[in-house]
């Protein structure tokens, strides 16, 4: 686990935040924020929605279902 504090930024600014690490921001001896490569937060992003949709999905199971051509019936010209 990487790890820094307030006063590491403080003292070498962005150059304390090691590249493609998570890291854990200390303050007061407590971890306050956890900082992820944008690569990864993106991947974690993703991989929520992903979840979200799967107990959509999950929940609604046991509904009727409606026909493809009756839901979207096709037009007259």
């Amino acid at each position: 686990m990487t790890t820094i504090t307030l006063q590491d930024i403080k003292s070498h600014g962005a150059q304390a935040i090691p590249d493609g690490k998570v890291v854990y921001l200390i303050v007061n001896s407590q971890t306050k924020s956890v900082l992820v490569p944008p690569a990864e937060y993106d991947m974690l992003i993703a991989a929520q929605e992903e979840l979200e949709d799967m107990r959509a999905i999950e929940e609604r199971r046991d509904e009727p279902t409606v026909p493809f051509s009756k839901a979207f019936p096709k037009r007259k010209s």
